[in-house]
């Protein structure tokens, strides 16, 4: 796992609340920065709730994974959310757990990414954290600045250098970026009253949408005639 110095790792879980999201505005995100944990979620057209959590704990084994049941992974993150304002008890509580204990990872420097004849695309190349929103973008830009350099270039091996070329910088800071914003979800004590304080701050006059511009107004040339655009791959 590729992490920044001194930030925590995390372990993702994921559910669905049947009928708890009737009194909720559907297709918004609701994001809570616990106490000791992150929680996001969002309301279906019909009526149900979408919600993961972000917590902040070494990776969980595989033997580990084989032995808790989803009841008690339930309990744990009931236990977690007990000190924070909104619905997240609730919608755990009465929710499915359908992702458990997935450890998230990042590939932030992938020195080879070909030889020979074969190559490696997205998140083999470069996975980013979830936070970044940019897993899916990336994959199709990589696609599509590949074939247009197997188009261009006269051998395979040129048009792998310049594929890589292209690509390299561009997502190796995508992923840092990313990765800088899952350890802001998990800060110690300190931490969490001064990202408190200057949350508001940052997101009004610091983290806007012409601050990150170079990552969502990202356009590569296509092969076809209509240009593409990365910014419908925008996450939290």
């Amino acid at each position: 796992m590729r992490q920044p110095a001194g930030a925590r790792s995390l372990t993702n879980f994921g559910g669905f609340t049947r009928g708890a999201g009737r009194d909720i505005e559907p297709g918004q995100w609701h994001l809570i920065f616990g106490r000791r944990a992150f929680f996001g979620y969002q309301a279906t057209p019909a009526g149900d709730v979408v919600w993961f959590a972000n917590v902040p704990q070494p990776p969980i084994t595989p033997g580990e994974r084989e032995t808790t049941t989803a009841d008690s992974w339930r309990r744990r993150l009931v236990e977690l959310f007990a000190d924070d304002a909104g619905p997240a008890v609730s919608l755990i509580t009465a929710g499915e757990l359908e992702l458990a204990a997935d450890n998230t990872h990042d590939l932030g420097h992938v020195p080879v990414w070909h030889r020979g004849p074969l190559v490696i695309i997205g998140d083999a190349a470069h996975a980013p954290a979830p936070t970044s929103g940019q897993g899916a973008s990336m994959a199709i830009e990589d696609g599509v600045l590949l074939a247009r350099a197997l188009r261009d270039r006269p051998s395979i091996h040129d048009a792998f250098v310049e594929y890589e070329r292209g690509r390299r910088e561009r997502v190796e800071r995508i992923v840092a970026w990313g990765a800088r914003g899952s350890s802001s979800k998990a800060p110690g004590p300190l931490g969490r009253v001064a990202r408190d304080v200057i949350l508001r701050l940052l997101f009004r006059y610091v983290i806007t949408e012409k601050s990150l511009g170079w990552m969502y107004d990202y356009r590569v040339e296509p092969i076809g005639p209509t240009a593409i655009s990365t910014r419908a791959d925008q996450g939290a």
